[in-house]
């Protein structure tokens, strides 16, 4: 797959946002349980960057109207990164109730960096053809979460080297998230921005005129982001307070996800193009909903059981990311996609917001079979399964052709680690080669990524 310039900036671009992420939001809730966070406020936390997406869509669309996206990203993304200052600064000037302040802060620093996301995805999606669709993305996120794999495992082991009441080292590791943030936005802002040719004056109603198939899915992704989110905040206070694991061995755990995401991505972009898009997400969201259950059976004596369950979450998560990326450009209409992912993120953030707070809550006051998290992992998982059944109302849309699972599923199964492994590597001598071999000046980075994080 042969790259255009711009397209070269945009893959850049993931691997320097994947770094600012992971030195910076990657440790927050870990900043947070050092300064005495209980699950409930693990939950809100979890909820904010979503009530940030429901604050901010609709005027980051309704910028796209006015503005030019390129300008709108630059300066959104660049001023919100600068804010990560005020959050280095909650454990030294905001001693009483700091917890408030920094949920606070971060809910404005991710509501102005919001701002950008209905700007960038279309500007994204109008750089990649649909042909190449799945391979590009496949790629990117291939490489967005090797990077931040190394930097989480990097990070993890800095703050380790200070004493666990200490700030310094998250004082200096967010410094360093800031500067590489701001390098993303620069990154980025050089490459090339096609003409976009939808200018209508949207009313606020009209964010809320979902139809059609793309209706169908933006309630399917309601059902199972609920499912997702009343779970995603407490994997971290699991293995940071249950199972007793060390900042390094943290991060470590997730590198085995990350891995396996990295080898699993380059497979997934490829048989998403060959069969569709629907199937690989029908088989993956189910995977999903095998993630926290797998965590139930994870104790402090049985440890090594999260060697395996981290490498089906980055396989699954490998998929089901990457597929429900391309339904959601499938599904929405190119003259008004900013608009219509703008719908889809202000939706989808209310459950975002709601679950969390509601498996805080769990976690801390209801016992039925199981007891604090692990019941929240069994909640997770029934619902992750529910939810991606309803996945079957969905037509495919981009190879024109429905493909049963049961003809997919062989092929989604046969991940060959040593296949993916050899991907990685050409794809890395190939990025070095143009950097340093025959190219005058070296390509620059870019950076930011798609809405969907990896969530266990």
């Amino acid at each position: 797959m042969k790259l255009s310039h711009d397209q070269k900036r945009l893959m850049q671009s993931g691997a320097i946002w994947a770094l600012y992420e992971a030195f910076t939001a990657g440790f927050l809730i870990v900043y947070a349980l050092a300064l005495g966070a209980s699950n409930t406020i693990v939950g809100i936390l979890g909820a904010l960057p979503y009530i940030a997406t429901l604050l901010s869509e609709i005027p980051g669309a309704k910028l796209v109207e006015f503005f030019p996206r390129k300008t709108i990203f630059v300066i959104t993304t660049g001023v919100s990164r600068f804010f990560w200052l005020l959050i280095i600064l909650v454990p030294y000037l905001f001693t009483r109730q700091p917890l408030w302040f920094l949920g606070g802060f971060f809910l404005l620093l991710r509501s102005l960096e919001y701002l950008a996301d209905p700007a960038w995805a279309s500007w994204a999606a109008d750089l990649v053809p649909d042909r190449i669709r799945g391979a590009f993305w496949g790629r990117r996120n291939m490489i967005v979460s090797f990077a931040g794999m190394i930097a989480s495992v990097a990070a993890g082991a800095y703050l380790d080297l200070f004493p666990k009441e200490s700030f310094f080292g998250f004082t200096t590791l967010f410094g360093a998230g800031i500067v590489v943030g701001l390098l993303a936005t620069l990154t980025m802002a050089k490459a090339k921005e096609p003409e976009y040719r939808d200018h209508n004056h949207y009313r606020i109603k009209d964010f809320f005129r979902v139809d059609g198939q793309f209706r169908t899915f933006v309630w399917i992704m309601v059902a199972f982001n609920f499912a997702v989110m009343i779970a995603s905040p407490f994997f971290t206070v699991y293995m940071l307070q249950n199972l007793k694991l060390s900042y390094t061995m943290f991060v470590i755990v997730g590198a085995i996800a990350t891995v396996s995401r990295i080898l699993a991505h380059p497979h997934f972009g490829y048989i998403s193009d060959r069969f569709g898009d629907k199937p690989v997400a029908l088989i993956c969201m189910l995977g999903t909903a095998f993630v926290p259950l797998a965590f139930i059976f994870v104790t402090p004596s049985t440890l090594w059981l999260v060697v395996p369950a981290q490498i089906l979450s980055g396989i699954v998560w490998a998929g089901a990311e990457l597929s429900t990326w391309n339904l959601l450009l499938d599904l929405t209409d190119r003259e008004k996609r900013a608009m219509q992912i703008a719908e889809y993120n202000l939706l989808n953030s209310i459950p975002m917001i709601v679950a969390p707070v509601i498996g805080g809550l769990i976690a801390d006051n209801v016992q039925f079979i199981l007891t604090g998290i692990p019941l929240v992992f069994l909640v997770a998982g029934v619902l992750r399964a529910a939810s991606a059944l309803l996945l079957t109302k969905i037509h495919e849309a981009r190879t024109g052709k429905e493909h049963s699972v049961s003809e997919v599923f062989p092929h989604v199964i046969t991940v060959h680690p040593f296949h993916g492994m050899e991907r990685a590597v050409k794809i890395v001598v190939k990025r070095v080669r143009e950097e340093f071999g025959h190219v005058r000046a070296p390509y620059p980075i870019r950076g930011r990524g798609p809405k969907f994080q990896p969530r266990g």
